[in-house]
């Protein structure tokens, strides 16, 4: 994992993550920011072009690449109501890798094939972003290559896609007025051990067997480090606490 780039202004950073990283295309799609209603009516974070790439609908904001000829044809098929990414990612608190989803089924090779004649990538890794007062949104970046050089592109950047998902979303907080800072306080040596079982792939099971602790201790070790290193999840504390050097990247 390498430094991450200056991303700059918002509607600068779907550009220069393409090109730093070499994907296709790159996705955000906040579905929601955790602004109540009231606020909502009176909030405008601002309205780009399908060039800027920075679209508000509601209280969904989404900025992408994709053309928007795509998108039309996305919403015109309905394919929200089986897209497989959409529907894993609204269910989970994990990254995901597109080639270990379930693409079975008529609908569903349809919807790939026709994503693909529109220009998207034929692989992609879509993070879920999840934050205090009901806030979700996606962060996808895809790209047409071979199963091969995604996995190696994807070993080599995983924990910075998923520091840019935060990131971008922390971007969108900041235009809403949502923005929460967070004090980062250092990690104990258990915290610090626990977290580095976790990235290394091991469970929870073994990993607290390897640390001679039960369970439910090692649990408290890891929420205690993702609460210090102001994480919304395990992933995204992994890979701050990489990025930071507390422990060795993936």
């Amino acid at each position: 994992m390498g430094s991450l780039p200056d991303l700059g202004r918002f509607d600068d950073i779907i550009e220069i993550v393409r090109d730093v990283y070499s994907v296709d295309h790159v996705y955000y799609y906040a579905i929601s920011l955790g602004i109540d209603s009231q606020e909502r009516e009176n909030q405008d974070i601002g309205t780009f072009d399908s060039d800027g790439m920075l679209l508000r609908m509601g209280r969904k904001v989404a900025a992408l690449s994709y053309s928007p000829d795509w998108m039309a044809r996305y919403l015109e098929g309905r394919f929200f109501e089986f897209d497989p990414v959409l529907h894993s990612a609204t269910a989970s608190f994990d990254p995901i890798d597109w080639s270990e989803l379930d693409w079975d089924g008529t609908n569903k090779q349809s919807f790939l094939h026709e994503a693909v004649d529109f220009g998207v990538g034929n692989q992609g890794y879509t993070i879920p972003v999840r934050g205090p007062g009901g806030q979700f949104a996606i962060f996808t970046v895809n790209k047409t290559c071979t199963p091969d050089i995604w996995r190696q592109l994807l070993d080599e950047n995983r924990n910075d896609f998923i520091l840019l998902a935060h990131f971008t979303h922390q971007r969108v907080l900041q235009l809403a007025g949502k923005e929460h800072v967070h004090t980062n306080r250092p990690l104990s040596n258990r915290e610090r051990d626990a977290m580095r079982l976790i990235a290394d792939g091991l469970s929870r099971g073994k990993a607290s067997e390897k640390l001679g602790i039960s369970e439910n201790t090692f649990r408290v070790y890891i929420d205690s480090a993702r609460h210090k290193l102001g994480a919304l999840n395990i992933p995204h504390a992994i890979a701050l606490a990489a990025h930071r050097g507390i422990i060795p990247p993936t």
